[in-house]
């Protein structure tokens, strides 16, 4: 008897084990589908939002930012199920590294290093000031560190690509301040876009320093080919080449993070500063990025090639956005993005006015 009792319990055992084995991701049927339900809905989000953006009163908003309300819309409505959320966090990390991968077909080394050095040290200090004074700033306002430090990446870089690739990098990185972040940048992007193409005819600002300006300071690639126009041909062409050294430079500045903050760790770690070299978080997806940014810029893929690769890197990036929308709780949202939307705005027009005094000191706005 005792005998049979054991043998039960160690069946049920098994069956429990065998249960809990399934509830992982990929590791049963019914679990696949539901993995796949959670990407399929990110799809159809981004499906959605790149529709969306075509539109002529939301081209300047951004098919990324759609897509992230988009998300925030459908989470607050008609929630998201657990069994989903395999399938939504593998866009929102997976995805959007493929996405910044590909991304790198955007650049063009030859043209980048053709406008000059001085073009590379205005995006270099820029970038510079971005990091280490807007974070500061804007956690004495009041924001968390982690939140702070992704608005500054994206206002410096390049909006929603820098957060999401500084954020995997970033240990206890909380995913709702990283989709608030990037919804921020895209809401503060498209206020610039606004600005910039208002104030271009009030100021009489030259086609040449505003692109400098616009290139230099918006968030995303689709906001200065948005912005840049007004200034004329040749303001678009500068704005586009002052953006592409911003995003060049997303690569250094993800590697060179990556190693501070494995010194940092095992500096606390009490192992006197010694890097364990086993634990650094490399971004592999950044060498990636470089890659395809090479082999576009010597030439290598077709130009028809080359633009269907933009696409699909643009859609891979909207499906990332739409993921972060659905993991984000608005309650979060409603706590603190009002005051981080402001503390955004304030920084973006400081980043502006630190702009506008590197072109005069690195003679630029000759």
């Amino acid at each position: 008897m005792y005998v049979d009792e054991k043998q039960q319990i160690e069946e049920r055992q098994e069956l429990q084990q065998e249960r809990s084995t399934k509830q992982k991701p990929g590791s049963g049927h019914t679990d696949w589908k539901a993995w796949g339900a959670g990407l399929g809905l990110t799809i159809l989000l981004g499906l959605i939002a790149f529709l969306l953006a075509l539109l002529p009163g939301l081209a300047t908003v951004g098919s990324l930012t759609i897509a992230l309300i988009l998300g925030l819309a459908w989470r607050a409505i008609v929630g998201l199920p657990a069994t989903l959320t395999g399938g939504v966090r593998f866009s929102a990390q997976k995805v959007l590294r493929y996405g910044i991968i590909l991304t790198g077909v955007r650049l063009n080394f030859q043209l980048i290093a053709a406008s000059g050095l001085q073009v590379l040290l205005l995006d270099v200090l820029l970038i510079l000031f971005g990091l280490l004074v807007l974070p500061k700033l804007a956690h004495k306002l009041g924001l968390s560190r982690h939140l702070s430090f992704l608005l500054g990446v994206g206002q410096s870089i390049c909006g929603a690509s820098a957060v999401g690739a500084v954020s995997a990098l970033l240990r206890g990185a909380d995913e709702e301040e990283t989709s608030l972040a990037v919804a921020i940048c895209g809401l503060v992007g498209t206020i610039g876009v606004l600005l910039f193409t208002f104030a271009a005819p009030l100021l009489h600002l030259h086609g040449h320093i505003y692109g400098l300006l616009s290139g230099s300071t918006l968030h995303e690639i689709a906001q200065v080919v948005a912005a840049g126009p007004v200034g004329g041909v040749g303001a678009a062409d500068m704005a586009m080449v002052v953006k592409l050294t911003r995003v060049m430079l997303l690569a250094p500045v993800a590697l060179f993070l990556a190693f501070f903050l494995a010194f940092k760790e095992g500096k606390q770690d009490g192992a006197s500063g010694s890097v364990n070299w086993k634990n650094i978080p490399i971004p592999w997806f950044v060498f990636g990025f470089l890659a395809v940014g090479a082999i576009n810029s010597f030439g290598w893929l077709p130009k028809d090639v080359s633009n269907i690769v933009v696409q699909i890197s643009v859609f891979l990036m909207v499906m990332a956005m739409a993921a972060m929308g659905l993991m984000v709780d608005l309650s979060v949202i409603r706590r603190t993005g009002l005051k981080a939307l402001g503390i955004a705005v304030l920084s973006f027009f400081i980043f502006v006015g630190v702009s506008s005094c590197l072109l005069f000191v690195l003679h630029l706005a000759a």
